[in-house]
């Protein structure tokens, strides 16, 4: 019912220019002029494709299974539908493609014809297919070897499909693939028919839009083109319920490489409800050989005046027909109507006209093409600047700037190399002050801004000339010289520098030349601010480097400049350090510290002794064992370096007096009884304070007390002390002055604990008779159990 009320509707409401359907048709060319004539022909029709690169034609349909041919040609003059033609690759009949959308497309035999393994274990090992489903059906395929001549290959396509409604959309769908393989490097086939910048295939589930679809949203939906269903079936182009927009399917590729590209498209599982990918003729691209210019001319297909991209007169251009050499194929350029007899798809170009190349490909076909070449006019000549010729460098190279210019007032550059004068880079920096060589040529660069600002060049040689030279003396460079201060700490001294001169002079003769002394080469080379008192000449810094100038009496601008530097070494100087006291009989070690590796002179209590310095300026003497004061005074310290032997006199001194350790009195050992009846020998009751004054003699000494003889705290004195070993402990004594505590007495004693006498528990009882009267009561004399107890 529905499709008798659209034909009504159709009828009814006419058809108008956006009602056309497309056209259908299997006969009028066979599978390889549809891909030679149809997918490579020019995009608005034309004779079959002269790339000469296409082979390896093969198919595969519905008619190879005795079924309905699923390959066919399609023509189109609806907008709504936007191929004007092409190839059309149906899973059905390709018939049965064009519109309106009045019926449902289940072609194809069910049993007979197969699906595409390929295509089956692309789609399964994405995850798109459920993995219960084993197989597709009724596959159309097309597959042929193509050679690109650049490095970019595309072509667009249109998929449609019946599936496009309500009950698949969300998780069914046919499947189609553009399998391209790169045969040359043998690389893993990639699958161009996806969704724009991602690697989903497309299906009816990726692209979609949102009507009618309870079940899910849309996706994609960018891509979607339109839905040929409802009140759109009756004025639809194609026979199919919804379409993508045109995509166009590109990858890059290697030119002079064989690509195998497959075309595939199947139905899911059976023959129902057909899809088709609708392939644009004429828009596969895989380059051409059109003239074009190269380097930085890559994107230029004219070099004209009007255009403004006509060239300068100094460019050097190379054209070329395609971007690669076809291999097999020859090629003829040609300039007007003469022939160049150049057989190459590159030609340089050396004047202006209109050049032409016709390729021959080894099948015979043929291809030409044609470019304009022109140059921009000279609004100006260059004049002829002169080679310069002089004694040395540096050159002044804008002596040349008014000959090039010719009268004119353009901006002149100074260049290294031809190249970088055509460009403007690599200007010389200096051009007035330039450290050239020999022999050099210097390019110079002018912009002729009323030619399109073209740069235009000459060239100059820069000659050195030895005979052009006032040959300097040769002077010979004096040695440094080397003093020591004047004074300890002031870094100056007094310098003569007259004993340089005569080394300076060398073998020049005296009368001849001149010998004068500066402080800066600034003066040297001016002849100013001499040195005047050259015998007496103090230094202002230090080192200072002093020029002398030989100048040719003669000819004052004919001179050689040496130099040499006046040092000024620090004298040597010493100090003394130790200590104050010492302990009596023991040693004092007294430290030197002054210039390294200098000998130091010194007396101990008078006796003269000597120390050298090492290398860090430091020594330390340790004296014996002294029992009185002792005094060491500095003497002298003797230094050598660059400057000589210089011996100073020295001040300074260490006085190390003697300090003596307290007089102590040896203590009695210490005996305590045990505090407890287990008479263990060990007893808790003695206090170290009361022994202090029997070892001081009452003398204010500080007195520590020790468990060991060399190590260890000291005893604490505010509590009583324990002792460690039953019965006999030794406790060492430390005697010393509060202010020399390194000069101590030592002592010892002993602790010594006696055990308790121990009575007889075995007493008899003590009783007597009551003779007193006295109930109870009678007296007692204890003494007479002492001898019991």
């Amino acid at each position: 019912m529905k499709r008798i009320l659209l034909i009504l509707f159709a009828l009814l409401s006419g058809w108008s220019s956006f009602s056309q359907v497309i056209t259908a048709n299997n006969t009028l060319y066979t599978v390889p002029q549809l891909v030679q004539n149809v997918l490579f022909a020019p995009s608005s029709g034309g004779s079959a494709s002269c790339v000469g690169t296409l082979s390896n034609i093969t198919w595969s349909t519905g008619t190879n299974f005795g079924s309905t041919n699923g390959i066919g040609y399609f023509t189109n003059t609806n907008p709504n539908f936007p191929l004007t033609s092409g190839v059309i690759l149906s899973t059905g009949n390709a018939l049965s493609a064009p519109g309106p959308n009045t019926s449902v497309q289940n072609n194809g035999s069910f049993n007979n014809w197969p699906g595409d393994s390929d295509l089956f274990n692309y789609m399964g090992g994405l995850g798109i297919i459920d993995p219960n489903i084993d197989e597709y059906k009724n596959a159309t395929i097309l597959e042929f070897d193509f050679v690109p001549l650049t490095n970019q290959m595309s072509f667009d396509f249109l998929f449609a499909s019946e599936e496009y409604g309500p009950s698949f959309q969300c998780n069914y769908s046919d499947a189609f693939a553009f399998f391209l393989t790169n045969v040359t490097a043998g690389t893993t086939p990639v699958n161009l028919a996806v969704v724009p910048g991602t690697t989903t295939p497309i299906s009816v589930t990726t692209i979609r839009d949102n009507a009618g679809l309870p079940a899910c949203g849309p996706s994609n939906i960018t891509y979607f083109g339109s839905n040929n269903q409802g009140a759109a079936a009756a004025s639809s182009p194609t026979n199919f319920n919804g379409q993508t927009t045109v995509i166009t399917a590109t990858s890059p590729v290697i030119p002079n490489n064989t690509y195998h590209i497959k075309l595939v498209i199947a139905d899911l599982t059976d023959n129902q409800y057909d899809s088709a990918v609708f392939l644009g003729g004429g828009s596969f691209n895989i380059g051409s050989p059109d003239i074009s210019g190269t380097g930085p001319y890559i994107n230029n297909t004219d070099f004209t005046v009007s255009a403004n991209s006509a060239l300068c007169g100094s460019t050097v251009l190379v054209l070329q027909a395609g971007s690669v050499a076809i291999p097999g194929a020859t090629y003829a350029w040609t300039l007007g109507t003469a022939s160049v007899g150049i057989n190459s798809n590159l030609l340089t170009v050396t004047q202006a006209g209109i050049y032409g190349v016709t390729i021959t490909y080894p099948g015979g076909c043929q291809q030409s093409d044609t470019i304009t070449v022109e140059y921009f006019p000279q609004s100006f000549t260059l004049g002829t600047p002169s080679n310069l010729t002089q004694c040395s460098a540096p050159f002044n190279l804008t002596q040349n700037t008014a000959p090039i210019l010719n009268g004119v007032t353009n901006t002149v550059t100074y260049h290294h190399t031809l190249a970088q004068a055509q460009q403007q880079a690599g200007a010389i920096a200096n051009p007035s002050s330039y450290n050239g060589t020999n022999g050099e040529v210097i390019y110079a660069s002018v912009e002729d801004f009323g030619a399109g600002g073209c740069i235009l060049t000459t060239q100059f040689t820069l000659n050195i000339d030895l005979s052009l030279c006032v040959v300097p003396p040769v002077a010979v460079t004096p040695p440094d010289l080397y003093q020591y201060e004047t004074t300890v700490g002031g870094g100056t001294s007094i310098f003569n520098l007259t004993p340089q001169t005569p080394i300076i002079y060398g073998a020049n003769p005296i009368s001849d030349f001149t010998v004068t002394y500066y402080s800066s080469m600034a003066n040297a080379m001016a002849g100013t601010n001499a040195i005047i008192g050259t015998t007496i000449f103090q230094n202002s810094s230090n080192p200072q480097r002093i020029f002398a100038v030989l100048s040719d009496n003669a000819d004052a601008t004919n001179f050689t400049i040496v130099s040499f530097l006046l040092n000024v070494v620090a004298l040597p100087n010493v100090s003394i350090t130790g200590p104050s006291t010492v302990c009596n009989g023991s040693a004092a070690s007294i430290t030197f510290t002054g210039t390294p590796n200098a000998t130091v002179n010194y007396t101990e209590n008078g006796n003269a002794r000597q120390i050298i310095l090492n290398a860090s300026g430091a020594a330390t003497y340790v004296s014996l064992p002294l029992i009185f004061s002792t005094t060491f005074n500095l003497v002298s310290i003797t230094t050598t370096s660059a400057a000589g032997t210089i011996t100073q006199l020295q001040t300074g001194s260490v006085t190390v007096n003697i300090n003596y350790p307290p007089s102590i009195n040896t203590p009695t050992d210490y005996i305590v009884c045990d505090d407890s009846l287990d008479n263990d020998g060990i007893s808790c009751n003695f206090d170290f304070n009361t022994k202090i004054n029997e070892i001081t003699g009452g003398s204010p000494s500080i007195v520590e007390f020790y468990e060991t003889a060399t190590s260890g705290s000291p005893i604490a004195l505010t509590v009583p002390y324990c002792n460690l070993i039953s019965g006999n402990q030794e406790i060492f004594v430390k005697v010393y002055d509060s202010a020399t505590p390194n000069c101590f007495s030592t002592t010892s004693f002993h602790l010594i604990v006696n055990p308790l006498p121990l009575p007889n528990t075995n007493i008899a009882d003590y009783e007597l008779c009551d003779y007193n009267g006295a109930p109870n009561q009678e007296t007692f004399n204890l003494s007479t159990m002492i001898p019991q107890i």
